[in-house]
């Protein structure tokens, strides 16, 4: 289990420094901002649908 733990915060941290490192000096990026939005908000969704409630 931990293995998955240190895997997401990982994958976490890559993202980051992708956006970080495309990032021009003019506060735009190399990519999509459209598409990296609906990429993130995406897997936001599917990890807070994936949450075990309490009851």
């Amino acid at each position: 289990m931990g293995s998955n733990k240190e895997k997401i915060y990982e994958l976490l941290g890559k993202l980051e420094a992708v956006i970080k490192e495309n990032e021009t000096e003019d506060g735009t990026f190399r990519f999509d901002e459209v598409k990296a939005m609906v990429a993130l908000d995406f897997a936001r969704t599917e990890i807070e649908k994936s949450l075990v409630k309490a009851d």
